[in-house]
C-alpha cells in the first residue's frame, strides 16, 4: 500500500531508530537510575508539551489552563487504581478521555473566543479545576494528596512506557502538521471566517483537536502520577505547571513539528540546574529566558537551527503536503 504522499521514509526511520536505541540503553549501556529517571520524566514531558502545541501551535488557540487536564487524568487514574483496582494502563487511558471530555465540556464553547480572551478563560478554568480538586477529599485527597501502589521494577516499566508515549506524540504531531487536515488548521489559526467560507469545518476540527490535546494530556497526567506514586492539587493544577507547558512550545518554538519537543529537553535540564542553584528565582529566571527568546527568534530552538543550517548551505524542500 502506498503511503500517503505528505508521508517521508527518512524522518520516520530516524525517529524510531532512536527510540529503538534509547529502549536499550537501561540493559545495554547499563546507565544509572538518576539518568533513567531524568529520561522518563523528559519522555513525557516531550509528549505533554506536543499536546499542548496542538492547540497553542496549530491553531493558535494559546491555553494557560492544560494543567487542568493535566492533573484531572493524573487523579481520574490514580482513583481508579486506588478504589477500582484497575491494571495501570487502563486507568491511563481511563484518565485521558475523562481529561479529553473534559476539554469539550469547557473548550467548545470558549473556542468561540480569539486571541487574548480564549487564554483569558483558560486561566480561569485551571484555577476553578484546582479548587474544586483541592476541597474535593473523596476524589483527590484534598490537599494532602494520594499514594499509589508501587510494584517492583516499575520505574524500568515506565521507562519503556515513556519512549511509546513520546513516540505516539511525535508522530501525531507530524500527521497533524504535514497532512492536508494540519492545511485546515493553519488556514483556521489564519482566518477562522476565512476558513469557513472555503468549507473548511472549524468547529469540528478544534473541537477534535482539543480533545486529542486533552486526551493526550491527561495520559501525561496519569503517568506522571504513576511515576512519582503519588499525587496532589497544587503541585499537579497549580498555574506554574500551565506556564511550563507554553515556555516549552516558545522555547522550542511553537507551531512547528518538534519544536515544542526540543523545548521540553531544554525544560526538564535547564530547570533541574535551575531549582538546585537559584531555589528562590529559577521562576524568575525561566521568565527572562522566555522574554529573550520571544524577542530575538520567535521560532525558538527551531528558528535557531534553521538559521543556522542555512548558513551551511540548507534550502527547505517545498511543502508536498497536501
Amino acid at each position: 500500500m502506498k503511503p500517503p504522499r505528505w508521508f517521508r521514509w527518512r524522518p520516520a526511520a530516524i525517529v524510531l531508530g532512536l527510540a529503538v536505541a534509547l529502549a536499550l540503553l537501561p540493559p545495554v549501556a547499563r546507565i544509572s537510575v538518576y539518568t533513567q529517571n531524568q529520561l522518563t520524566l523528559t519522555f513525557v514531558t516531550i509528549a505533554a508539551a506536543l499536546a499542548w502545541n496542538w492547540l497553542g501551535g496549530y491553531l493558535g488557540q494559546v491555553s494557560f489552563g492544560h494543567a487542568a487536564l493535566f492533573g484531572l487524568g493524573g487523579f481520574v487514574a490514580a482513583r481508579l487504581q486506588i478504589s477500582a483496582h484497575l491494571p495501570m494502563i487502563l486507568a491511563w487511558t481511563a484518565g485521558g478521555l475523562v481529561a479529553g471530555l473534559y476539554a469539550l465540556a469547557w473548550g467548545h464553547p470558549t473556542l468561540r473566543l480569539r486571541g487574548p480572551y480564549f487564554s483569558i478563560a483558560t486561566i480561569g478554568v485551571g484555577e476553578a479545576t484546582r479548587l474544586v480538586c483541592t476541597y474535593w477529599d473523596w476524589f483527590t485527597g484534598g490537599s494532602s494528596g494520594m499514594s499509589l501502589p508501587v510494584t517492583a521494577g516499575l520505574k524500568l516499566q515506565l521507562y519503556w512506557y515513556g519512549i511509546a508515549i513520546a513516540l505516539v506524540g511525535v508522530a501525531t504531531s507530524y500527521w497533524l502538521r504535514r497532512s492536508p487536515l494540519g492545511m485546515a488548521l493553519l488556514a483556521i489559526k489564519s482566518d477562522v471566517d476565512a476558513a469557513g467560507d472555503v468549507g473548511i469545518s472549524s468547529v469540528r476540527l478544534q473541537d477534535g483537536v482539543l480533545f486529542l490535546s486533552g486526551l493526550a494530556m491527561g495520559i501525561c497526567g496519569a503517568f506522571n502520577a504513576s511515576y512519582y506514586s503519588f499525587i496532589e492539587p497544587v503541585e499537579t493544577l497549580g498555574f506554574e505547571k500551565s506556564i511550563s507547558f507554553v515556555f516549552m512550545g516558545v522555547i522550542g518554538g511553537v507551531g512547528t513539528i518538534l519544536g515544542p519537543a526540543l523545548g521540553a529537553v531544554v525544560f526538564v535540564l535547564v530547570r533541574q540546574y535551575f531549582i538546585a542553584s537559584y531555589p528562590q528565582l529559577y521562576l524568575g529566571l525561566f521568565g527572562v529566558l522566555l522574554v529573550l527568546v520571544i524577542l530575538f527568534e520567535p521560532l525558538g530552538l527551531t528558528g535557531l537551527s534553521l538559521r543556522v543550517a542555512r548558513r551551511f548551505g540548507y534550502r527547505e524542500r517545498p511543502d508536498l503536503s497536501t
